[in-house]
């Protein structure tokens, strides 16, 4: 039978963690700042966001022992905010128009 790594387990949990702070800043906004909860794109984005920290949580531990667990969960947490400023620090002529980071 085939178990998740607990390295990318705790990689998840920093991202889902990340996303529960966006969401409670979100909450606070007005209401015509606010994202659009029920378009299946932001729930597609959010589903995105934990797949790139499983990715990065595989990266990272594969040929390392387990060790530290708050550095994997670092690692998940800190995912979608490393792919967010290498978007932002492209240049805008390399982006398609849809994509707003910001």
């Amino acid at each position: 039978m085939y178990s998740i790594p607990i390295p990318i387990v705790y990689c998840l949990l920093g991202a889902i963690a990340v996303q529960i702070v966006k969401f409670i800043d979100d909450s606070r906004l007005p209401p015509d700042k606010r994202p659009h909860y029920l378009s299946p794109l932001y729930y597609i984005r959010g589903i995105l966001v934990l797949l790139v920290a499983v990715i990065l949580g595989y990266v990272y531990s594969e040929s390392q022992p387990i060790g530290n667990r708050i550095i994997y969960f670092h690692t998940g947490a800190c995912a979608p905010l490393i792919i967010r400023a290498f978007v932002n620090t492209l240049p805008t002529n390399m982006l398609p128009e849809r994509i707003n980071m910001k």
